[in-house]
């Protein structure tokens, strides 16, 4: 017994006490009032957690925190905005969804710690997420074990021919990112060596990978691949070895920082060779870190247009603004269609579980911002578009074929 409990029961009268009527009268109401507050407290619990039990609770995850944050939480922001509008409307079916969003911070050891997180909180039962291929990769197996349906925004191809069955991409993966920009660069700037940059991650190596052999089908020729560690800002030495085989091309495949970095150091250096990244370059920050001037011509890929580039997504960006006190960031219309996904599953859902959901995932046909999306038996998005940059001007402007 503690020293709490032992002053009460001191203070309590014994068996056959003679405490005054006054006392025992106001112990006697005292207690009344504690069985009444007791009442109505178990009576306000019950009141509110029918309520509570019909939400349809959501979770997603992307780097919200660190150097791909602006990319993660914009994901995260455009998701947020289709179901505010969603329960604005009602919700699915009267029951309103709670989205719960968690940081992997890019980093594949803390994105399967929340993929194990949602997976035991029984009152999820879908997760959008993750953004980065590394990141996706470990976390798949924790998702399938548990019976999770899972929107991917992650685009490396092997994601999706790894035989698991509860995930789907609506976005283009990076067969489609990597030979759009080796195509171009082949056929309409007639650039015919290349040297291959990449930070030793899956997507890092994927995409170079997959527009060496685009480049190459196209009648290029690669001279070189190079690796880096994700965490490396001085590319001297490496740069100096790539000007020794004096390419026309420089393809990178990495994240930023280092794609501003290295193409900052490449024009210091003097190397005048056509530059070209991935999506995960497509931010201002780019421009801003390598200087207009240097950043100009610079090529980068991106699965979205514009967002002035249609009504819908104007008025996306006015509802985006409305909401959040900013410009949408780069990846928050692909949220909002990640969210269209999901939500049309559930929407379709004979039982609001993770195996109700998961039994219309893939067969999911819905209009989306970005447009259309239906799977195939991978659950690839069948007509996923890809879209190909260039800095003019100090800003990103879209390469019309």
């Amino acid at each position: 017994m503690n020293n709490t409990n032992k002053k009460f029961m001191a203070a309590l009268p014994a068996h056959g006490s003679t405490q005054p009527a006054q006392q025992r009268k106001r112990g006697t109401s005292m207690t009344k009032t504690r069985i009444l507050l007791s009442a109505a407290a178990l009576l306000l619990v019950s009141s509110v957690l029918p309520a509570m039990a019909d939400d349809i609770v959501l979770g997603g995850s992307a780097p919200m925190s660190g150097a791909q944050a602006e990319f993660g939480q914009s994901q995260i922001d455009g998701a947020q905005l289709y179901f505010d509008q969603l329960n604005e409307k009602g919700g699915i079916k009267g029951n309103k969804i709670v989205f719960r969003a968690l940081d992997d911070r890019a980093d594949p050891r803390q994105g399967t710690l929340v993929a194990q997180q949602f997976c035991d909180d029984k009152a999820v039962i879908g997760v959008i997420g993750h953004m980065n291929s590394g990141v996706t990769m470990p976390a798949l197996d924790i998702y399938s074990e548990c019976g999770m349906p899972q929107v991917v925004p992650a685009t490396n191809p092997q994601l999706m021919r790894m035989g698991y069955k509860t995930v789907v991409r609506p976005v283009a993966n990076d067969f489609v990112q990597g030979a759009l920009p080796a195509k171009y660069a082949t056929e309409k700037l007639g650039l015919k060596k290349a040297v291959l940059v990449h930070d030793k991650t899956v997507f890092g190596q994927g995409i170079a990978s997959v527009f060496k052999q685009n480049f190459e089908a196209g009648g290029g020729k690669v001279a070189g691949t190079f690796g880096a560690n994700p965490e490396d800002v001085d590319f001297s030495a490496l740069i100096a070895s790539i000007k020794l085989e004096n390419p026309d091309v420089v393809y990178m495949g990495a994240g930023m920082p280092q794609l501003a970095l290295f193409l900052k150091q490449m024009r210091e250096q003097g190397l005048k060779a056509q530059f070209i990244g991935p999506d995960i370059g497509f931010t201002v920050d780019f421009i801003n870190q390598v200087g207009a001037a240097s950043a100009e011509g610079a090529l980068m890929t991106f699965q979205l247009p514009p967002y002035d580039s249609s009504p819908e997504l104007k008025d996306f960006a006015a509802r985006h603004q409305a909401r959040f006190g900013r410009t949408p960031g780069p990846y928050a219309s692909l949220g909002f269609a990640n969210a269209q996904v999901m939500a049309a599953a559930v929407e379709k859902a004979g039982t609001m579980d993770r195996e109700g959901v998961l039994a219309q995932l893939h067969g999911v046909k819905v209009d989306t911002l970005l447009g259309p999306v239906s799977f195939d038996e991978n659950g690839e998005n069948t007509s996923a578009p890809m879209y190909l940059y260039v800095v003019k001007n100090g800003k990103f402007e879209l390469v019309k074929n």
